[in-house]
């Protein structure tokens, strides 16, 4: 039997993520965020498939304002999936969502990273620090010589030291690379550095076909090494 890497336990809604929690599966909607009717409908279908968790788009005002209305009737937790516009992640708090991901490279003023943590403990709602190799910070990249795993290890726990600082912990973690083997490496790398509970998937997968082999190598390696909390295949 595997032996699963021993994480802090957060919960995002009503789903347990990390500690002894069943790793709980999440997918991403393709609609647009705005048009509520069918983003319902879609996290319905996804719910019926056995989704645990449903993550939003919000890259847009609109997308905002149909969040109240998506975290009150959708039936499973919905994360708001925040890129650079640090206001959104205050708003999709204020709406109800059940969890918010930020990611480091893009929303750059540490106070705000920080007003956002304050927030979110205020509320009991997780933060995912969602770190990518597309999205590294240039000095990163010159530091470490591309987007290696330091790279993007070393960013989302930059990330990470920030909540941490004004006091916020329900901190879950992904450091994705659309190379599988690299991926692997980033994974192994955080779980020796933090307890927190991590998110696993491939960034960039590509076509169904060529996302599932690079996603099972990615995903597949890790859980069978204890490592992972909860998973999305991007697609």
């Amino acid at each position: 039997m595997i032996e699963r890497r021993k994480t802090k336990q957060i919960n995002v809604g009503t789903v347990p993520v990390g500690g002894d929690a069943p790793i709980s599966v999440q997918s991403m909607c393709t609609t647009k965020t705005a048009d509520f009717n069918a983003t319902l409908q879609q996290i319905a279908a996804l719910a019926a498939s056995g989704c645990d968790i449903v993550r939003v788009a919000v890259p847009d005002t609109d997308d905002v304002e149909a969040l109240p209305v998506i975290a009150r009737k959708s039936t499973i937790p919905v994360i708001a999936d925040i890129h650079f516009q640090w206001k959104y992640a205050l708003a999709a708090l204020e709406a109800g969502c059940q969890g918010i991901r930020i990611n480091p490279g893009n929303i750059k003023k540490h106070d705000k990273v920080a007003l956002i943590g304050r927030e979110a403990a205020a509320r009991g709602v997780p933060i995912r620090v969602g770190a990518n190799a597309g999205s590294l910070e240039k000095d990163m990249i010159a530091k470490h010589g591309g987007p290696t795993p330091e790279a993007i290890v070393e960013q989302a726990m930059n990330e990470v030291r920030l909540l941490e600082d004004v006091g916020f912990t329900d901190i879950k973690i992904s450091v994705k690379h659309n190379d599988p083997l690299t991926m692997i490496e980033s994974y192994r790398m955080i779980a020796a550095l933090c307890d927190y509970p991590l998110h696993l998937g491939v960034t960039e997968a590509g076509t169904p076909t060529k996302g599932i082999m690079k996603s099972s190598i990615g995903i597949g390696t890790l859980l069978a090494e204890g490592i992972g909390d909860t998973i999305r295949v991007s697609l």
